[in-house]
């Protein structure tokens, strides 16, 4: 991987626990494969709640 979050598909399959985290806390991970050029990139699952609109929504009642 260089600097930028460019992986082949090789170093991508060996060492994916860390291209998911480049992708987590840097951006966009690209990784480069004989039948094209994928991203992967995080999207929030804006379904669940953050933890402070939970702890605030369900939190103790005074």
């Amino acid at each position: 991987m260089d600097s930028k979050g460019i992986w082949s598909a090789e170093e991508a399959q060996g060492d994916f626990d860390r291209v998911l985290e480049q992708a987590r806390s840097v951006g966009p991970q690209e990784i480069n494969d004989p039948t094209g050029i994928y991203v992967l990139k995080v999207k929030l699952d804006r379904t669940k709640l953050d933890a402070a609109r939970f702890l605030a929504n369900n939190g103790p009642k005074s």
